[in-house]
This record gives structure tokens, sequence and C-alpha cells, in this order.
């Protein structure tokens, strides 16, 4: 399983994927409190398909910003840092 933070037109889809298939997404609109959805988010995700962290073998980020803005760095951070901490599990 893999998670897939995706940014385009102000909106945030966070996909849960196994290989390619998508199996269930969250959408919702940024309002400059990336920082405060984010995690909630995918937790309720994770949640609501039976799945713990360590299920997850990466967590990847596409986007149609570039990454000087705030939202995309939140939202790389996050992925970074759930990759690093999922390779310790």
């Amino acid at each position: 399983m893999n998670i897939q933070i995706k940014i385009e037109n102000k909106t945030i889809h966070i996909f849960l994927k196994n290989k390619e298939r998508i199996l269930d997404v969250v959408i919702f609109k940024e309002k400059h409190d990336l920082s405060e959805k984010l995690l909630p988010a995918i937790n309720r995700l994770l949640k609501k398909n039976n799945l713990a962290v360590k299920d997850i073998k990466n967590m990847d980020i596409l986007a149609d910003i570039n990454d000087s803005f705030t939202t995309y760095r939140i939202a790389k951070t996050t992925a970074d840092s759930f990759n690093w901490a999922i390779k310790k599990i």
C-alpha cells in the first residue's frame, strides 16, 4: 500500500493506492490550514480502511505548485518524515 498526496488547483487529494489502483481518496480544499488538516486526514483514511502505519510502504507527493510554496513544503516534509519513520518500524 502507498499513500500519494496530490496538490492541484488549491485542492488536496490523499490517495490510498495498491500499486497503481486507487482504493480510497480524501479530498479537501487548501485554505492555508494544511498543517492542521493533513495528518488527521491521513489518519482517517487509514482507520477507514482498517490499516496501520506499518501497512504503508511509501508516501509520495505530486504538485502543480513549486517547492517555494508553504503548502508544498508541509506536504513534502510530512511525506519525507513518514517515509523515514516507516523504515524504522
